[in-house]
């Protein structure tokens, strides 16, 4: 069950359409939501030498209390909203170590697309496949753009046979219970033997999952990700659910691989797992 979800709060453009819909799933699974606001102040000195000039950094600070107030207040009307418990947490640090300091004593983390072109934002590049590879928790991305209806009704499940995929299959038993319609999507340029079809709808059944309807796609392993996205569209699945990074992660990073092409291009919500 999901009890305890978290929702990374961050000054970008994007972050009331994260939190509200972080709300909408903390309402739908009876959970608590747990804001968590990062943010970034450089250091006034180095080396005991003033890289800021005093009258600059007070204005930094005064930024950063108002925008640390506008994001608490963000995240308390939208649980009021939805009537969910909230807590606010705001630690201090690295904002990757410290999101995920906390978010690792919650059952899932919110999270938006990479922020890193957006001025208002402590998202660093890799900040989100950072995020995904060390929490130890799966991951709900929000796009910037498309519609957010109620999640997780008509779910796209991606199977690979593969060891994340599988890990998010365990992950995502909340998900997949409350869901109406689950499609399963193979993409593949092998066969796909019917043991491993009898096994995934075996799996469903012992679990109370919807039977879930079968799709294979030939495709190689750099058309994946493009595949994904084309069938979500087809299909209107309002989830995508996929494991992260199979691959070694530099390999993903610098190459590409079906992972990093979903969450660049996506207009769904995704839930991840490594």
């Amino acid at each position: 069950m999901f009890k305890r979800i978290a929702v990374h709060l961050d000054d970008d453009a994007a972050c009331t359409r994260r939190v509200r819909a972080a709300a909408q799933v903390a309402r739908d699974h009876q959970a608590a939501l747990v804001g968590i606001y990062t943010s970034y102040l450089p250091p006034q000195y180095a080396y005991d030498e003033g890289i800021v000039p005093d009258d600059v950094y007070a204005v930094l600070q005064r930024r950063l209390t108002d925008n640390r107030k506008a994001a608490h207040g963000l995240l308390l009307q939208a649980a009021r909203e939805v009537d969910v418990p909230v807590q606010w947490r705001a630690p201090e640090g690295s904002p990757a170590e410290a999101l995920a300091r906390h978010a690792r004593t919650c059952d899932l983390l919110v999270l938006g697309q990479s922020g890193e072109d957006d001025p208002e934002s402590v998202v660093t590049p890799y900040f989100t496949e950072s995020i995904i590879m060390t929490l130890g928790r799966p991951v709900l991305i929000i796009p910037t753009g498309g519609d957010l209806p109620p999640l997780g009704r008509n779910v796209m499940f991606c199977w690979d046979q593969g060891r994340e995929a599988a890990r998010t299959l365990a992950d995502s038993d909340p998900v997949l219970r409350r869901a109406a319609e689950v499609l399963v999507l193979s993409v593949t340029s092998r066969p796909v033997t019917p043991a491993n079809r009898d096994d995934l709808h075996d799996y469903f059944a012992a679990h109370g999952y919807p039977a879930p309807q079968r799709v294979l796609r030939d495709g190689h392993q750099n058309e994946v990700g493009r595949i994904i996205l084309e069938c979500a569209d087809e299909r209107g699945s309002d989830l995508l659910i996929m494991g992260a990074y199979g691959h070694h992660r530099l390999r993903e990073w610098v190459m590409g691989g079906a992972c990093s092409a979903v969450l660049r291009a996506t207009t769904v919500p995704v839930l991840l797992s490594h």
